[in-house]
């Protein structure tokens, strides 16, 4: 601790400098620590404050360039900080009152004081001063902290109040009443007018609240609505606890008040949002399931189709056949047609590319559509450039919609013996990039302009097409097909043109990019020569009697084992010497992805996947648990000859 003692500056204002050197006398008589400065005018006085800090000011009233009343006001100003003493010959006691007012700490009468008095007064007025200094500062800083807590209270829309349990008399912040859109002090309010704002469906949880809330020193919470005007609803936050005055005589309920309807607002839209993608989520595992149950027995069929057209019939048979295959097209194109029109609304269209025979794809399409034709009496005709490539890598479902559905528009707009022409080219645009282009044409009827702009818009067609009065739902399902082809050409990345010429007739330009297939050393078409053994892991009874007779007729030295489930075919691959896995996904007890993972601990034997769950994730899985190829289903018997052989020839190079 510092043994320095403080040192009090005082400045004496006195006409009269043997009054001052009494003054100064007494301080030093008494043993007073102080410096002493003294002028004997009030100009002097005001240099010297400007030079020097003061503690005290003793001041004369009667001096000769200032009344004394002036001289107090303008010190008060000068040195808001330093205490002021009169000390003066004048005894009035009106004068002392009106001194005291204007800021003076003390009053002295000349000659009518001791040394001791002078001292005491000093210190006295030194020390009240700096206490009455704190108290304004204090004063001043709550001042500001009750500014700042209205505003903070108004940006977090938040307030308090209290509440005499007795007389259910409230007092209520300023945030309490903008909280209710009210003047703050318009009124005074009582428990019974809050419960006038609260919604009726709350007001019975609100008054167990209050009355609990009143029980016990605990804090209590509740959230309710409040209805304002009639029909402004908010939310607000209600705390409480229950406070016992110093005095014992009143007993309050404290609590706050908070506007918590923004955070409601954006609770529910989150809660909607989370419902909305769950509900997209089921939608699309529900898709997905159909997908998977209508496809699994469209593979069978297609299968077995093959088979009886392999098989000894007469021609009407053969014509029966060839039509059943087509419908069995038609029918296919139709269901992929509704499924990706309900993933469509979901906004979830995913490319789902593999191999494609490009002569026998475009072959299938112009049967189906060469039906619709006939059905409407008009021609509908395919020319292929000879330069197309044999085999690309791209979606053949949704490119079927796609030139299904452009063509059956233009049926639906031609009239009978009218014709189409479709004419297909393929060209490389990047060493790994071909573009693949249809031209679709109309020689008879020219579009709709209107119709035209209407069509770049798919979200919105399909949306409208099911609201609306039923002149316009027809007019939006009329549209439905070229929406649909719009919206899978945009999820393919590819485009679509659409011309009217000057002269009858319209078109429809399809450009999408496709990847050219990877050449493998076989020959399409070339079936075994040596015995090949292979294990056919499916569920589903028709298509194990399919698949096992597609692949007895492709070669007699091909042998099918079955397997029903992936438990039973992980069994059956550890103990037998198989050349390939025809491994299914979907299945009991073990999917195929967990069998063909539980494969690879042990072997290398080439596993070929098959699914009626065609999506490019699914194949994504399939190779990454280390299968050699995909194939989905329904798939052609010609195509998964060819995909045996391949992956043979890749696994034995």
């Amino acid at each position: 601790m510092s043994n320095k003692q403080i040192i009090t500056k005082i400045l004496s204002i006195d006409a009269s400098v043997e009054d001052a050197g009494v003054l100064e006398k007494y301080l030093k008589d008494i043993g007073f620590k102080f410096e002493f400065y003294h002028s004997f005018n009030f100009s002097a006085a005001t240099e010297l404050i400007s030079k020097h800090s003061f503690d005290l000011i003793l001041l004369d009233f009667n001096l000769p360039d200032v009344s004394g009343f002036k001289a107090i006001t303008t010190l008060t100003e000068l040195v808001q900080n330093v205490p002021i003493i009169i000390v003066t010959t004048t005894n009035n006691e009106i004068i002392i009152n009106q001194s005291v007012k204007t800021g003076v700490q003390d009053f002295l009468l000349k000659w009518h004081f001791d040394a001791k008095t002078l001292c005491r007064v000093a210190k006295f007025s030194i020390h009240r001063f700096q206490l009455h200094k704190r108290l304004l500062e204090s004063s001043k800083e709550y001042e500001q902290y009750k500014k700042r807590s209205v505003e903070f209270q108004k940006m977090a829309q938040f307030g308090t109040w209290e509440m005499d349990v007795v007389t259910n008399e409230m007092t209520w912040s300023e945030g309490v009443f903008q909280i209710f859109n009210l003047q703050p002090g318009s009124f005074n309010p009582t428990l019974s007018e809050y419960m006038n704002y609260v919604s009726v469906d709350d007001r019975v949880g609100v008054s167990s609240f209050f009355e609990e809330a009143g029980k016990d020193g605990l804090q209590h919470k509740i959230e309710h609505k409040i209805v304002l005007n009639g029909t402004q609803v908010k939310h607000v936050s209600l705390q409480a606890m229950i406070k016992i005055e110093e005095s014992g005589r009143r007993v309050m309920l404290v609590g706050s008040t908070q506007d918590v309807t923004e955070r409601k607002v954006a609770e529910r839209l989150l809660l909607e949002k989370a419902i909305s993608s769950q509900t997209a989520s089921i939608q699309e595992e529900v898709l997905t399931d159909l997908g998977f149950q209508v496809r699994t027995p469209l593979s069978s069929i297609v299968n077995l189709l093959y088979l009886l057209g392999n098989s000894e019939t007469s021609n009407q048979q053969e014509l029966l056949i060839t039509d059943l295959k087509t419908s069995v097209n038609d029918l296919s194109i139709s269901v992929n047609n509704l499924l990706n029109f309900s993933l469509m609304v979901t906004e979830n269209v995913k490319d789902e590319s593999e191999d494609i025979v490009l002569a026998e794809f475009l072959k299938g399409a112009e049967n189906v559509v060469k039906i619709k034709g006939d059905s409407a009496r008009m021609s509908v005709k395919f020319f292929l450039d000879k330069k197309l490539p044999e085999k690309i890598i791209a979606d053949p479902r949704k490119l079927t919609q796609i030139v299904f559905n452009l063509i059956e528009h233009l049926l639906r707009l031609g009239g009978e013996g009218e014709e189409i022409i479709v004419t297909t080219t393929c060209h490389s645009v990047q060493p790994d990039l071909l573009m693949l282009e249809f031209n679709i044409k109309n020689s008879h009827k020219r579009f709709n302009v209107n119709e035209l702009k209407e069509m770049s818009n798919a979200e919105a067609i399909i949306k409208e097409a099911f609201s609306g009065d039923d002149k316009m739902i027809a007019s939006k399902k009329r549209l439905m097909g070229v929406a649909i082809a719009t919206k899978l050409i945009n999820a393919l990345q590819g485009n679509l043109e659409i011309r009217n010429y000057d002269e009858l007739g319209s078109e429809f330009r399809v450009k999408i990019p496709v990847r050219p297939a990877k050449q493998v050393m076989f020959q399409a078409g070339i079936a075994p020569v040596s015995p090949m053994k292979i294990l056919l892991v499916e569920d589903h009874f028709l298509n194990q009697l399919a698949t096992k007779k597609v692949l007895h007729a492709w070669s007699e030295f091909v042998s099918v084992e079955i397997a029903v489930n992936g438990q039973l075919g992980y069994e059956a691959a550890q103990e037998g010497d198989f050349d390939l896995v025809l491994m299914d996904i979907q299945m009991p007890v073990m999917n195929g992805l967990e069998a063909a993972k539980k494969i690879r601990e042990f072997s290398q034997v080439p596993i070929i996947a098959l699914t009626a769950n065609s999506t490019k994730q699914e194949q994504e899985k399939c190779i990454d648990v280390g299968m050699n190829d995909y194939l989905s289903k329904p798939f052609k018997p010609n195509e998964l000859y060819d995909r045996i052989m391949a992956v043979m020839a890749t696994t034995m190079a």
